[in-house]
């Protein structure tokens, strides 16, 4: 089996012509891929379904394309590849300042952006880090997208991406009061600042999967009318050795 065949490229153009042609040449070379012509749907598939990559056209609908790169920014290191009509020298340092990993301008040949694709897969997973965090009876890989209970051999602990994602950045905040416009927007993007009853749903699926007691949080702390707190977690974001028993 091609090991493509794990990877999933996020293709964002509203230029169906460019999409077919994106999507029929990576999976020719076994990636899987998925679509998105706007910047909101973009987001929203970033959060659900985790892509390996992204590839970006600047000029979407109903946002800038500079504009998403800085909001994925806050809360993924997803690798994004800019694909973009826009040949100006300042557009293109503005797309790499925001976050960007790498930028060619249309037209283009397929075979350099499966390429530079390929060369920013490799840079994200050589740069991986493992952080591990203990958070009362659950040990956190977030590297491996595992929650085990240290306690039991058969303790592993399942979450949705929608989940991770929100785990992760408030583990990211450890310790700290976040609100929760940062919250809705690290995870859903900016267009759902003001969807605080996502952010109260999934809270609350967390608290049901994480907490001793879910009605008495001790782990998730609520702010009224400001935010939430991630508090009892222990260790650093460094990886442990792992056990060699």
């Amino acid at each position: 089996m091609n090991d493509n065949q794990s990877k999933c490229i996020l293709i964002v153009d509203d230029h169906l012509e460019i999409v077919r042609t994106l999507v029929m040449n990576f999976k020719a070379r076994g990636y899987r891929t998925l679509s998105a012509g706007d910047a909101r749907t973009a987001s929203a598939i970033v959060a659900e379904s985790n892509p390996d990559a992204m590839i970006l056209d600047l000029g979407l609908p109903d946002m800038d394309g500079a504009d998403l790169i800085v909001n994925i920014r806050a809360w993924s290191n997803l690798p994004i590849l800019v694909l973009s009509g826009r040949t100006e020298l300042d557009r293109k340092l503005s797309a790499l300042k925001s976050g960007a990993d790498d930028y060619i301008s249309k037209p283009f040949e397929i075979d350099e952006v499966i390429a530079r694709v390929e060369a920013v897969l490799r840079r994200s997973r050589d740069l991986m880090t493992t952080p591990i965090f203990q958070l009362g009876q659950w040990k956190i890989d977030l590297s491996k997208h595992q929650i085990r209970d240290k306690e039991r051999v058969d303790g592993d602990l399942h979450l949705t991406p929608l989940e991770w994602k929100l785990l992760e950045y408030l583990l990211s905040k450890s310790g700290t009061l976040v609100s929760q416009k940062e919250l809705l927007q690290a995870v859903w993007g900016s267009s759902y600042e003001n969807e605080t009853n996502y952010l109260r749903l999934f809270i609350s699926q967390l608290r049901k999967k994480l907490e001793p007691n879910p009605q008495l949080p001790s782990y998730i702390i609520t702010e009224p009318g400001i935010g939430y707190r991630l508090a009892n977690v222990t260790g650093t974001e460094m990886k442990d050795e792992e056990d060699n028993a």
